[in-house]
C-alpha cells in the first residue's frame, strides 16, 4: 500500500479537533483540540445558537497549520454534531447562525409534526427547527436552503455553491426514510417545506472537491464517525460514546427498533442502531458543580473531580446494602424533554457523597444499557468505549462492564470521530477496511 496520509475534521458542540493519520502505518500522527467558543447570546431561553462563520474561520486556521506540517496529506473527511441546521444563501454564504441540536424550539412543534406526517421527531433536529422558523416567519429572505455546520464548511473548503449531504447527516434532520434512503418529500411538503429547499443527498464514498491537492470527502455524522474510528470487529462489538451526551451504537445489516432507539444510515451500506441519552458527561459535570458550590463556600475554588473520582472508587469497593438510584436526566430525554431526574432509596445509612456520586455514575450506565437491552441485540461480546467523559472515569469503565456483561476496551487513540472522519476519507480513496482498521488501537 503506498504511503496515506489522511486528516479528518470534527466540528462539535464546545470543541474542534482535529487528527492526522498515516494509514499506511495504522498511525494517528497528531491530534489537535481547541475549544471554539462560537456560542452566541439569546434573548430566547430555547435559542442555543453559534456563530456559523467563526467555525469555519477556525477551521480554515486549523488546517492551513497541519498542511504547513504536513504537507503530504492526501484526503480530507469532515464530521461534527448532528442535527443543528445553518442556513444558506444562494451564494453559498451563511446568513443565519448555526441552531444547534440543543435548541429546544422544536418541542413546541414536534407533536403538531407527527400529528401531520406520521414521523417520531425531536426537539432539535432541522426540520423540527425549520418547520418552527416557517411557522414564525424567522427563516431569513434570502435563505435557498439548510445544512449542517460540517456540510458548510466542507462546502466553503470545496468552493462549491451548494451543499451536499451524506446519508448519515441528512437522516438527522428528521423526516427520512432509511429504506428509500432520501427525505420524505411527500411527508415534508404537508408540512409546507418544499423539496428544492432540501440539501442534495450525495451518494456514499463520493468525492465533493479538492484542497491543496487532497481530496475532500462529504461530511458524515459524528455518531457514525465515532463508530467507524473506534471499532475494529464491527460484527461483535457494541460502543458507548460519554461526551456532552452519550450514546450506544450497534452496526448492523438491518433490524427494526422502537423508540427511544434509532436506526440510523451507517457506511457502505450499513445501518446503526442507536440509543442517546442527552446528559451523558453533562451528568458528571453538574454534579461536579454541585460540589464546587459548597467548596467555594469552604474557601475551596478548585475542581472537585479528583476528590469524587476518589470517593466513587471508595463507595463501589464497598457498595452499601440499601444504595441509592439516581436517573440523571437532568436535561430529560429526547422523547421527553420535560421529565426530570430523581433520587431514590435515600436512607441515614447510605446518604453520603460518595454513594451519590457513585448512584450518579451508575445511572449514567444504566441509561445506555437499557437502551442496548430493549434492542433485541444479545450477540455482542466487546464494549468498545469512547470519549473523555468514560476515559477519565475508571469507576464508569468498571460499571459498564458489570452491567454489559461484556469485556470493556478503551479507545487509546484521541477524539474519535475525527479519527472517523480520517479513516472514511482514505476508504473513499479505495483503502480497504482492514487497513483502515489498523489506526484503531485500545488500552
Amino acid at each position: 500500500m503506498k504511503n496515506t496520509i489522511s486528516c479528518g475534521i470534527d466540528i462539535g458542540t464546545t470543541t474542534l479537533s482535529a487528527v492526522v493519520l498515516n494509514i499506511s502505518k495504522g498511525e494517528q500522527l497528531k491530534a489537535f483540540t481547541l475549544e471554539h467558543k462560537s456560542a452566541l447570546e439569546s434573548e430566547l431561553t430555547f435559542e442555543k445558537i453559534q456563530d456559523a462563520d467563526k467555525i469555519l474561520s477556525l477551521v480554515k486556521e486549523l488546517v492551513k497549520d497541519i498542511f504547513e506540517n504536513y504537507p503530504d496529506i492526501d484526503s480530507i473527511g469532515f464530521t461534527g454534531q448532528m442535527h443543528g441546521i445553518v442556513y444558506i444563501d444562494e451564494k453559498g454564504r451563511a446568513c443565519s447562525p448555526l441552531y444547534t441540536w440543543q435548541d429546544t424550539r422544536g418541542e413546541y412543534v414536534c407533536d403538531e409534526i407527527g400529528g401531520i406526517t406520521g414521523y417520531n421527531i425531536s426537539s432539535g433536529y432541522g426540520v423540527a427547527t425549520h418547520y418552527y422558523n416557517l411557522k414564525n416567519n424567522l427563516v431569513p429572505q434570502n435563505a435557498v436552503t439548510f445544512c449542517s455546520i460540517m456540510d458548510y464548511v466542507a462546502m466553503q473548503f470545496s468552493g462549491r455553491t451548494k451543499p451536499l449531504c451524506h446519508p448519515s447527516v441528512a437522516a438527522s434532520f428528521g423526516i427520512y426514510d432509511i429504506e428509500k434512503g432520501g427525505f420524505d418529500f411527500e411527508a415534508l411538503l404537508k408540512l409546507g417545506i418544499k423539496s428544492e429547499f432540501l440539501p442534495e443527498i450525495i451518494s456514499e464514498e463520493s468525492f465533493i472537491g479538492e484542497y491543496n491537492k487532497a481530496k475532500l470527502t462529504s461530511a458524515i455524522g459524528d455518531n457514525q464517525a465515532s463508530v467507524f474510528g473506534s471499532v475494529k470487529d464491527e460484527e461483535c462489538s457494541a460502543l458507548v460514546n460519554y461526551g456532552t451526551g452519550s450514546q450506544v451504537s450497534v452496526i448492523t445489516d438491518n433490524i427494526s427498533v422502537t423508540s427511544p432507539l434509532e436506526l440510523r444510515p451507517y457506511i457502505a451500506g450499513k445501518k446503526l442502531v442507536c440509543g442517546c441519552a442527552l446528559c451523558g458527561g453533562y451528568a458528571y459535570q453538574v454534579l461536579e458543580g454541585f460540589f464546587s458550590s459548597y467548596a467555594r463556600a469552604l474557601g475551596n475554588n478548585g475542581t472537585q473531580y479528583p476528590v469524587m473520582d476518589e470517593l466513587a472508587k471508595a463507595a463501589y469497593h464497598n457498595k452499601n446494602k440499601e444504595q441509592l438510584k439516581v436517573a440523571p436526566l437532568f436535561k430529560g430525554t429526547r422523547e421527553n424533554p420535560k421529565i426530570r431526574g430523581s433520587v431514590n432509596g435515600l436512607s441515614h445509612d447510605n446518604f453520603n457523597a460518595g454513594n451519590l456520586i457513585l448512584a450518579t455514575i451508575e445511572g449514567m450506565a444504566s441509561e445506555l444499557y437499557d437502551m442496548y437491552r430493549i434492542s433485541g441485540i444479545s450477540d455482542r461480546n466487546i464494549l468498545v468505549a469512547s470519549g473523555n467523559g468514560v476515559r477519565k472515569n475508571k469507576v464508569l469503565q468498571s460499571v459498564l462492564e458489570e452491567k454489559f456483561d461484556m469485556k470493556l476496551l478503551l479507545l487509546e487513540n484521541k477524539e474519535g470521530a475525527a479519527m472517523g472522519a480520517a479513516m472514511y476519507a482514505s476508504f473513499c480513496m479505495g483503502t480497504t477496511l482492514s487497513d483502515i482498521k489498523k489506526s484503531i488501537s485500545y488500552k
